[in-house]
């Protein structure tokens, strides 16, 4: 009895059952990486901290979860997909728990570490339980059903947390968690099959002790380089130390007989390609969640609430998308869905470098709209086709797949999170400066201050006061268009980004299928091909 044969004979219970169980995890997972964003300012009065301090919250999680994902692989391979999804949403739970109640930042920060912990292998897990348990004439539409946690999870992050912080306390955005994760816990043990492990494999201890170090310290690096800047000894040092260990750590995983990571997996053309692509869709994909916040808040007066109520349709409209996607996926393969979802991507990223902060709602929600469209009928049709690649040669390399997939996008996500907001903050440096410097005698610049100057002195201000107050004006218009120019500047680096990405999806597969119609075969030879 083969790898696949012996899998499905242990399914007991419903698939379908299983899949929810495990979106369960995810989408709470997922959730807690945008979920704070729109309550940091609440958090921040409520445990006696200061803005720098209190991003931690934010990094602490996401560093926990980058460090512990390349361990998920052995994990599952070790206790199996049920005993670590058990593991993972109790200590996910627990930390949410235990985060609702923190009562300084240190005990905070703690806490969060412990939820990371959970959140990081939950995603893993659940990608492994859909390719051990759904054929591979199904995986597609499972997976775009899988994809709605995935893209739909942060957009209503900020829904979430500006109801709680608007009509109730921050501290419910934690506490949500808990019967969530109590219920999943519920239906897992009698419901969740026990999948075959691979328990001979011995801890690869270097391996370990190696991304421990370089993937903590690449991503506390790039996570500080938006308050401290590239030159900087605190980033300089965390990426010389991060990027020496990750060599270590490549060197070692390609010598040993059963490492942490399986590097030879990316010998898989198409799984290496999808990766490429993915990882650039990631980066472009950072633009549009961080920045419109920004954009409606600063620049538009948005309220946390009102703001996350505008970004939701973009969401729903991806996951209305990610099913049928899905199915297309089963029916066409990847290549011909994402030439259309990232050419879509790339006009509609295009026209968000023309906003102004006088662009209507309308025009920038449909834009928002359309590129979420673009990304749900893009983004998991590629993942999809290169995990498919190496599962349908040896099913039991899911979880190194999916491990291996999920740190790479964090490392991506982390770069590019931290090369966009510098990005940003120099161009709008940059325009600010050519802005001020328009602010001549007789130019139509200098003319809005003496407006600004005669409509105060209108209102019965002296020439002091009106003169003082027109200033102010002027200077906040300048800093509004100074950063709608620089966020400007950013989606065009997000539009060439998706650019590069559709080019990449020319060179997968036609049908990014063949890797299913291939026999499977065991071993890690098998992935070479």
């Amino acid at each position: 009895m083969d790898a696949v044969t012996s899998a499905q004979a242990q399914h007991r219970s419903s698939p379908y059952l299983q899949l929810i169980i495990v979106l369960m995890g995810t989408f709470m997972a997922v959730l807690d990486t945008s979920v704070v964003n729109v309550a940091i300012p609440k958090m921040e009065v409520a445990l006696n901290t200061n803005t720098s301090d209190i991003q931690w919250v934010l990094t602490g999680y996401m560093l926990v979860t980058g460090v512990i994902v390349p361990t998920s692989g052995w994990l599952i391979d070790t206790l199996g997909p049920k005993r670590l999804f058990l593991f993972s949403i109790a200590v996910f739970t627990l930390g949410s728990a235990l985060c609702g109640v923190a009562w300084n930042l240190p005990s905070m920060i703690f806490f969060r570490i412990i939820q990371g912990v959970g959140g990081g292998l939950l995603q893993p897990v659940a990608q492994t339980v859909i390719y051990r348990t759904f054929p591979p004439q199904r995986i597609g539409s499972i997976m775009g059903v899988f994809g709605i946690t995935i893209m739909g999870a942060p957009a209503f992050g900020p829904l979430l947390s500006g109801y709680f912080v608007e009509y109730s306390s921050w501290r419910w955005i934690f506490f949500v968690n808990v019967p969530i994760g109590i219920l999943a816990l519920i239906l897992a043990v009698p419901y969740m099959d026990e999948l075959p492990t691979s328990s001979s494999f011995k801890l690869d201890v270097w391996g370990l002790t190696f991304s421990t170090i370089g993937f903590f310290s690449l991503l506390y690096g790039f996570n500080n380089v938006p308050d401290h800047g590239w030159g900087s000894t605190q980033v300089r040092v965390a990426l010389a130390i991060g990027t020496i260990a990750i060599l270590f750590f490549v060197i070692t995983e390609l010598r040993t007989k059963n490492p942490l990571l399986q590097l030879r997996l990316l010998t898989t053309y198409t799984y290496s390609m999808s990766l490429i692509v993915v990882s650039i869709l990631s980066v472009a994909l950072f633009v549009g969640i961080f920045l419109m916040p920004l954009y409606l808040q600063n620049i538009r007066g948005y309220s946390a609430l009102r703001t996350g109520l505008f970004v939701t349709p973009g969401a729903l409209a991806s996951a209305l998308v990610m099913p049928i996607s899905g199915r297309l996926f089963d029916k066409l393969g990847a290549r011909p869905l994402g030439l259309l979802g990232i050419g879509v991507l790339v006009i509609s990223t295009y026209a968000f470098t023309f906003l102004t902060p006088e662009s209507t709602g309308a025009h920038i929600q449909f834009l928002y709209i359309v590129r979420s469209v673009a990304m749900g009928i893009a983004m998991m049709p590629i993942m999809t086709a290169g995990t498919t690649a190496v599962v349908a040669k040896n099913p039991m390399f899911a979880g190194q797949a999916a491990a291996l997939t999920n740190t790479i996008r964090n490392v991506a996500s982390g770069l590019g999170t931290a090369i966009m907001t510098v990005y940003m903050t120099k161009r709008e440096t940059v325009r600010e400066a050519e802005l001020a410097s328009q602010y001549d005698p007789g130019s139509p610049r200098a003319m809005e201050l003496s407006q600004a100057s005669a409509h105060y002195l209108a209102q019965g201000m002296s020439p002091a006061e009106a003169h003082a107050h027109a200033v102010m004006q002027v200077a906040q218009n300048l800093q509004a268009n100074a950063f709608v120019l620089g966020m400007n500047d950013t989606f065009m680096v997000s539009t060439l980004l998706a650019i590069a990405a559709w080019i990449a999806v020319m060179f997968i597969y036609p049908f990014g299928k063949s890797a299913q119609r291939r026999p499977s075969h065991s071993g890690v030879s098998a992935v070479m091909d």
